[in-house]
Formats: structure tokens, C-alpha cells, sequence
């Protein structure tokens, strides 16, 4: 599965995303359960800025701690 672009911890003006990232990586995780995918893709930025915030950053090794104990799926970045 190719993904790109994911810009977790972006902001639209002072709107707080987080909810949407939330919902974007549990969609993914179920996807990758569904459908037994061999290999994940992680292609473009996974990040909006070079130093996210930390919620940002927790979300992101939670989805990979979670992918690697729930599924079977290779995850390349």
C-alpha cells in the first residue's frame, strides 16, 4: 500500500487537525488488518514541519508500535 504526504501535526490557520490525523491512522491500521497488506509505503513527508509537536510525533511511533505487533505488514519510510 503507497501512502504519502500524511503533514501529521499540521494546522489549517489556528484549527487544530489532530482529530482527522486520529481518524486518518486508525482507518489505515484497519485497512492493513482488512486486506493483509505484505508492505506499507511511507512516501513524501510524514511530518508538516521538522520539528512536529509532540502529539504529532506520539501518534506516529504509536501507529508503528501497533502495526508491527497487530499485523504482519512491512512498513518502509
Amino acid at each position: 500500500l503507497h501512502t504519502s504526504d500524511w503533514h501529521l501535526g499540521k494546522r489549517l490557520m489556528k484549527l487544530d487537525r489532530m482529530e482527522e490525523h486520529e481518524a486518518f491512522l486508525s482507518w489505515l491500521l484497519e485497512t492493513l488488518k482488512s486486506e493483509s497488506i505484505d508492505l506499507l509505503l511511507i512516501a513524501g513527508d510524514v511530518f508538516d514541519v521538522p520539528n512536529p509537536p509532540h502529539q504529532a510525533l506520539e501518534l506516529f511511533y504509536r501507529l508503528l508500535h501497533r502495526i508491527s505487533t497487530e499485523t504482519k505488514t512491512e512498513t518502509l519510510i
